[in-house]
């Protein structure tokens, strides 16, 4: 097995790459739709979004059967990565089928599952034209990739490029990552959805507390996966999984950019809404339980057909405490399960809700 050599200019790309505040962040709707269209317009089962770090190569995005599965894979040694291999050249790095190459033939990724056989990623560049990943696709067949496939993916490769070097995270999370190192950046997204974690959502919260008081409004939002138990009970653990990678998924996309959402604990979510006043966080509210019910969620079990409560609570104009906030959205929540499920309640200043 060939293992990938070090770039030349590998403290400058590896300064770069951090200097960006992506790595080891949660997954991003403006990333998965890249790789969603990769996936399809290349037909191949596996689109990744790679960033190279030091002995890592971590997905910020991953389309892939795992997923349906309720397996979110985020990253793989560098060792053992193909993506290792492309960010030597501005070119797409192809391989055409993996156990007839030498470098890859006794690969553990190529012997073993997802026994890949055909790669193809282009470098990813930041801002100041180091090569931080790779924009990838793969498949367990060998195969061909045309030309029209390989502008294809070029023009993704550039999408991703500029989203890299836009940026979109708030300003409390980019302080938060940048105050973590690795370990306990790493540590802080949860395993199963790629959300900020329990611990991490509510780092989130207080600090969006903290610019509450200088005047900009914010709203929590807790999301619980109705008769939860119920799905896993008749369908299994492995549906239950998928449906919640599945429900995590559309709240991101449902949100915006700038929005904090975290696993909370088993089938329930907080969203952090920045500058959102009650009004407009309610349409957010609204557009994240149409997303979940408009459609069912594919899963080993087959189409399972899921809802969500939620609870909201406003601010209070900067005054609330994080407990009080807590208090008035889980009521809220407690609310709208007992007046139904698949519904919206909001909560008062003193922790009781109202419709």
């Amino acid at each position: 097995m060939k293992t990938p050599d070090l770039p030349e200019n590998e403290a400058q790309r590896l300064a770069s790459l951090h200097a960006m505040d992506v790595l080891f962040t949660p997954g991003e709707e403006r990333f998965d739709r890249i790789t969603r269209i990769a996936s399809q317009i290349l037909g191949t089962p596996i689109a990744l979004v790679s960033l190279v770090a030091n002995d890592t190569v971590w997905f910020k995005s991953a389309q892939g059967p795992g997923v349906a599965l309720g397996v979110n894979i985020t990253e793989t040694t560098r060792e053992v990565s193909f993506c290792g291999h492309a960010i030597h050249a501005d070119e797409p790095f192809i391989v055409g089928d993996m156990a007839k190459d030498e470098r890859f033939s006794d690969n553990p990724l190529v012997t073993n599952n997802p026994n890949i056989r055909f790669y193809a990623g282009h470098p990813l560049h930041c801002i100041d034209g180091n090569r931080v990943g790779a924009l990838c696709v793969m498949d367990a067949a060998p195969r061909t990739i045309t030309a029209e496939q390989l502008r294809t993916l070029k023009d993704l490769a550039a999408i991703v490029e500029s989203e890299l070097q836009r940026g979109q995270l708030n300003e409390t999370q980019r302080d938060l990552i940048r105050e973590m190192d690795e370990l306990k950046l790493r540590a802080s997204i949860d395993g199963l959805t790629r959300l900020w974690n329990r611990m991490a959502i509510m780092e989130l919260m207080a600090a969006e507390l903290e610019r509450a008081k200088r005047g900009i409004p914010m709203c929590v939002a807790m999301i619980d996966v109705d008769h939860f138990k119920k799905v896993n009970d008749t369908h299994g653990h492995q549906a239950g999984d998928a449906a919640l990678v599945e429900v995590a998924a559309r709240v991101r996309r449902a949100l915006r950019e700038y929005d904090s959402v975290g696993r909370y604990g088993g089938e329930e979510f907080i969203a952090v809404l920045s500058n959102a006043n009650l009004k407009s966080a309610m349409k957010l509210c609204e557009r994240i339980r149409l997303s979940i019910e408009e459609a069912p969620i594919a899963t080993p079990a087959g189409l399972i057909n899921v809802t969500v409560s939620i609870g909201l609570a406003p601010s209070l104009a900067g005054t609330a405490k994080i407990e009080d906030l807590i208090g008035a959205a889980d009521a809220a929540l407690y609310r709208a399960k007992a007046n139904g499920r698949n519904r919206l309640e909001i909560g008062n200043h003193d922790g009781a809700a109202s419709s």
